[in-house]
């Protein structure tokens, strides 16, 4: 499993949320993760972001989980300490009221599950890093 569903890159061994900007990637210091690279990251609000060439990342990619629980389909967006936090993918919203999950069925559904609850779990990782290089060889 995953421990976040979301675009990750990893640049100086450290491992960052991230997104593209153009022909560069801006990458973003995780909360509550100390790193031992500071040097160029600008603050706003609480976040601290960068932009850095992609020929500097080791790895840029996209991982995604999907699990059921309880019969009913999930997005997994994070995982820590044994729970997973994840929005409701199925459009059964009775079912969703009935088993204690927050939202609406106008903006969604949401849940903190355990872990160990979860069943058919899949992890699909998008490879951007290769991806660019196939189209910018050298």
């Amino acid at each position: 499993m995953t421990q976040y569903s979301q675009e990750m890159a990893e640049y100086r061994g450290e491992t960052y949320f991230a997104g593209a900007e153009g022909n560069d990637v801006w990458i973003r210091k995780i909360p509550g993760v100390t790193y031992a690279n500071s040097e160029g990251f600008q603050t706003y609000g609480n976040r601290e972001l960068k932009t850095v060439a992609v020929k500097e990342l080791q790895a840029w990619y996209l991982e995604t989980c999907t699990a059921t629980w309880r019969g009913q389909p999930f997005n997994v967006v994070r995982t820590e300490n044994g729970k997973a936090e994840a929005g409701y993918a199925g459009g059964e919203y009775v079912w969703a009221a009935q088993n204690g999950l927050e939202g609406d069925q106008y903006n969604g559904y949401r849940a903190t599950l355990d872990v160990d609850e979860l069943q058919d779990v899949q992890v699909d990782r998008t490879d951007f890093l290769a991806r660019w290089k196939e189209k910018n060889p050298g």
